[in-house]
């Protein structure tokens, strides 16, 4: 058997609440990674030839290598890097329905809910802003630091699992709003030059063991590596991952800023990786050894860190390089990708406002198309680029016939940004179901190879029998069509070329995973219970931004019941476009 590895690359894109559709993909993607490694050693155990040996368990490997995420996606990479380390976490299944020992559930769909309060009515508390003191943030985020709390910690660190690679890289982006400065001398000298700024960055992870020991790197002067190596049992290196995680989803205005500390010999590496060259080019940086910044939502800048993903995959397996090996993928989970390819008529318009509007969009559209390392996105061979995306489908009679198709809204976190999903429990978990869903479908009929390239690609020659129980055609079920080979096979698949599932092992529901019920939104009831709350969070972030006390009376007295109004109307507007008000 070859020990070739099929690497694997996820990144994760921000999402705001609908992270919760993020968390269900990964749910997913580690359960059936975990079945099929159960499987693997069963038939080690038992040796091929041997009376009980599965033929049809594929034996290649898989190996989860780079993650990279960007806000919400940025959460949850780090949720997954602590549940591959913990013995007790638990897929949300039929037998977990409400995922216990899961930091993807308890962290997405539970959020801050308890038993005295809910996740919004925390949001919505005052007690994070002081007088007439300047507020931090729109609403109070002591919730979100408290979910972190709960969620990133191990009391007891185990291996990673034989599907992860030991040097898996966790990369977190970020939007540095200090700047990074960096001295550029043309002639690579120490001479007269010119100093750019760079804001945009990252922060890379690795877990300590036998082959990384702690902290940043150092083998002498010329060390380039660029990642920290951490403890999760250590409380100061968890407060370092905690506080990067927090920063990368750090909604602008919306949610609290963070202060980052991190290692002046970090930041000094840089030029090497932005630039591909430390000669003529280095960081200003004052003599202290650790480099502070406010940081707030990567996504600001680099929302689908793929580009960044694919570098640092390609710079610990360089010989992927190689399109005939093919031996990896990359796998992108958005929960709203950008599908807006329309060419509008142009209209050219010379007014102040209309050119003001097309400056920042122009700016927003430039940071980012910024993708570090797009062009080897782009020269991937075929098969090596996916996309995992909300698809919701419903039942409706054409042409007299019931059938399924595509539902006009997908996320029930969708609305305001992608902040609805802080409303409601309820519309929290249909993403996280729906995120399962699409990953059971994803790896039965769209994550694989083709049938000529199984041996090239996987560094084995499966059976006729793993075959016949994993193979699907596309067109489905035209044994005429295409052939394909899953690359992460799910166990509780029979046969997947007719759509038969293992209903003797498995529920039929989680076999074949339903699509959730779409909920509804009470906003009568949404006003009942936060009108008080929204009003007096108005009041309190008016006050603090005017440090006038007559001021905000004033304003209260006038306008804080028609700014309420306008808040409401535009919530219930986008709901009812989303049909979660019906």
């Amino acid at each position: 058997m070859s020990n070739k590895k099929f690497k694997l690359c996820i990144t994760m894109a921000g999402a705001v609440s609908a992270g919760a559709y993020t968390a269900g993909v990964l749910d997913y993607l580690l359960e059936t990674l975990q079945l099929w490694e159960e499987a693997k050693a069963k038939n080690r155990a038992i040796g091929v030839g041997n009376p009980g040996y599965d033929d049809t368990i594929p034996m290649h490997e898989v190996e989860i290598d780079v993650m990279s995420g960007a806000s919400a996606g940025g959460i949850s990479g780090t949720l997954t890097m602590l549940s591959l380390l913990d013995k007790s976490h638990t897929p949300v299944n039929s037998k977990n329905p409400n995922g216990k020992n899961n930091r993807f559930y308890q962290s997405w769909v539970e959020m801050a809910d308890d038993q005295y309060s809910d996740s919004l009515t925390k949001l919505l508390q005052r007690d994070d802003i002081v007088g007439t003191n300047t507020p931090e943030s729109l609403l109070n985020t002591k919730a979100i630091e408290a979910i972190a709390d709960k969620a990133l910690v191990l009391s007891e660190q185990s291996a990673y699992p034989s599907y992860v690679s030991k040097s898996l890289d966790l990369i977190l982006t970020t939007s540095n709003l200090r700047g990074l400065n960096f001295k550029v001398n043309f002639d690579g000298s120490a001479g007269a030059g010119t100093v750019i700024t760079n804001h945009g960055g990252f922060f890379r992870y690795k877990v300590q063991n036998e082959d990384f020991a702690h902290g940043v790197p150092d083998n002498g002067g010329d060390d380039d590596r660029l990642y920290y190596v951490f403890n999760p049992l250590d409380a100061r290196d968890i407060s370092y991952v905690k506080n990067a995680t927090l920063s990368t989803a750090a909604f602008p205005i919306g949610l609290k800023s963070r202060e980052i500390e991190i290692s002046s010999k970090y930041i000094a590496r840089y030029p090497k990786y932005l630039f591909g060259r430390r000669d003529g080019i280095e960081p200003i940086l004052d003599n202290a050894e650790i480099y502070k910044f406010n940081s707030i939502d990567g996504g600001l800048i680099n929302n689908e860190p793929f580009g960044i993903g694919l570098k640092v995959i390609n710079e610990k397996n360089p010989e992927i390089e190689n399109e005939e090996k093919d031996n990896y993928a990359v796998i992108m989970v958005d929960p709203f990708p950008n599908h807006d390819h329309e060419i509008e008529p142009y209209e050219s318009k010379t007014d102040m406002l209309s050119i003001g509007k097309g400056m920042f969009k122009a700016l927003r559209n430039q940071v980012m198309f910024n993708q570090d390392g797009i062009l080897d996105a782009l020269s991937l061979s075929d098969r090596t680029k996916f996309l995992i995306a909300p698809s919701r489908k419903v039942k409706k009679h054409v042409d007299g016939n019931e059938k399924w198709v595509h539902a006009d809204n997908h996320l029930a976190s969708a609305p305001i940004s992608g902040f609805a999903g802080f409303f409601d429990k309820k519309l929290r978990k249909h993403d996280f179901m729906l995120g399962r869903l699409n990953c059971q479908i994803f790896l039965r009929y769209y994550f694989a190879v083709k049938k000529e390239n199984i041996e090239k690609r996987l560094g084995v020659a499966e059976t006729n029998a793993s075959f016949e129980r994993f193979g699907f055609a596309v067109p489905p079920k035209d044994s005429q069509g295409e052939w394909f080979f899953p690359i992460i096979p799910d166990m509780k698949t029979k046969r997947a070329f007719d759509g038969q599932y293992d209903t003797q092992n498995f529920t039929q529901e989680d076999a074949s995973i339903p699509y959730p019920e779409y909920p509804s939104f009470d906003m009568n009831g949404f006003e009942k219970k936060y009108k008080r709350l929204i009003k007096k969070r108005i009041s309190s972030l008016v006050r603090g931004l005017s440090g006038n006390r007559l001021l905000t009376g004033g304003f209260n007295l006038f306008y804080r019941g028609k700014t309420y109004k306008m808040l409401i109307e535009n919530i219930e507007k986008e709901l009812k476009k989303a049909k979660l008000i019906r």
